[in-house]
């Protein structure tokens, strides 16, 4: 199909810049054709649909690289604990019941949340990896899936095996190798993740150092920071993505400025589970790239990519007592531009330029809180809220306009399919709100 957005206002996140006027071609999946409204080629494009911006901000859809979407079933299920009460004695729990199913429609109930508030690609690291990728083949939005949340008799051969049996399913989805953590893997463990993720060359990802148990622990057990563990275990021998980074000491940088590592901020989490204020403005002074994550809808309680980006440049400046660090034109790269790159999918999303994947976002700025528009990166990130998103596109397609999602999304079965997912979930675990 051919699309043709018109009289848009184009924020070039990558120039740092605002394009009144500007359409944009779409052919497919691709983008043809980027340019002002009276540009040759734009008028002669034979678009099978045109819809009119009238002046609403479009940019490229924001970047989601660390997520658990069917933590959606968990959401408000066990709040104000820490991290390790959390985990161990709630979300560990519960999820010993998990059912393909479970994760299949928990995974739509989180996308459809994440839609809704402008997000096109996903990281997604849980259980189950086939009904995540169904789920979101069948809302037919862009997935990396993190493979190695299962807890294998045999790691390697089991990595192997899931590898094999789902990398071939679908155009809109790609792979990283996932181990959940230095303290629920053991180094062998480790090494094996390593060692598949050689052999099918794939960027790794984890989390690591959340909070100062987890870094003590490492120190106590190894002599090492989490980062030094996993450089000897080389984990950083291919690309790899960071999640959260809250207790990653300068000492450390050095280390991920000799590899090419990323790490995934996730404020609102951290701060939920009292984690503390990840150090984002130091690392990107160190040249470490920086993308944002909304972590699972358990732990945060929301997917919403405006909150993240808003709590993101608070923190800093309030932690760090200055105003004029962590600017909204930076905020809109970690959810783009830098998203991209930390998912190795730089080359196809993250900008709005002839020749990449038409993942594309409609903000409104004739809403109240929109108005007025003295800067629209400003209004964006410092006012902006998933409300204001009028259109979410993926790969060519609009799965969301106007408040009403495409047609072959059905909301009140996955809303139904959660909500008794959820009571059986919490009858069979004992684990009450």
């Amino acid at each position: 199909m051919k699309i043709k957005l018109i009289n848009a206002t184009l924020l070039d996140v990558a120039n740092s810049c605002v394009l009144e006027n500007y359409t944009v071609c779409i052919d497919g999946s691709l983008i043809s054709f980027v340019g002002e409204n009276d540009n040759l080629f734009a008028q002669a494009f034979n678009a099978d649909k045109v819809i009119d911006f009238e002046g609403d901000i479009l940019c490229a859809g924001f970047i989601n690289c660390h997520s658990h979407n069917a933590m959606a079933l968990f959401r408000g299920l066990k709040d104000d604990v820490p991290l390790e009460q959390w985990l161990f004695d709630n979300m560990f729990v519960i999820e010993k019941f998990l059912q393909p199913k479970d994760i299949y429609y928990g995974t739509q109930l989180g996308l459809l949340e994440g839609i809704k508030s402008g997000i096109t690609t996903n990281l997604d690291a849980y259980f189950y990896p086939k009904s995540i990728i169904d789920a979101n083949i069948d809302l037919k939005t862009r997935l990396v899936c993190a493979l190695g949340a299962t807890m294998y008799d045999n790691r390697l051969e089991g990595l192997t095996q899931e590898y094999l049996s789902l990398k071939d399913a679908n155009d809109l989805v790609s792979f990283m190798a996932y181990a959940h953590s230095i303290y629920t893997i053991d180094t062998k463990g480790l090494e094996d993740t390593v060692i598949f993720a050689n052999e099918y060359k794939l960027p790794m990802h984890i989390h690591l150092a959340e909070t100062l148990k987890e870094v003590g622990d490492c120190v106590q057990k190894f002599n090492k920071t989490p980062v030094q563990l996993l450089e000897d275990i080389g984990f950083f021998e291919h690309k790899c993505l960071l999640a959260h980074g809250v207790h990653i000491d300068k000492d450390d940088y050095l280390i991920l400025n000799q590899h090419d590592v990323s790490i995934a901020h996730c404020p609102a989490s951290n701060m939920k589970l009292g984690s503390g204020i990840a150090p984002i403005h130091s690392m990107l002074e160190s040249n470490i790239n920086i993308c944002l994550g909304t972590d699972g809808p358990a732990s945060n309680n929301s997917i919403d990519m405006f909150r993240e980006m808003y709590l993101a440049s608070m923190l800093q400046k309030v932690n760090l007592c200055e105003t004029n660090i962590m600017s909204a034109k930076t905020m809109m790269r970690l959810s783009t531009l830098n998203g991209a790159k930390a998912l190795c999918i730089d080359n196809k999303i993250g900008k709005i330029e002839a020749g990449y994947k038409a993942d594309i976002i409609r903000i409104s700025i004739k809403d109240i809180n929109m108005l007025p528009i003295n800067d629209y990166y400003s209004n964006v990130v410092y006012s902006g809220k998933p409300e204001n998103i009028k259109m979410t596109m993926v790969n060519g397609e609009i799965l969301y306009e106007n408040g009403v999602f495409a047609d072959h999304i059905d909301v009140e079965k996955i809303v139904f399919e959660c909500k008794n997912a959820i009571k059986r979930l919490k009858f069979e675990s004992e684990i009450q709100v």
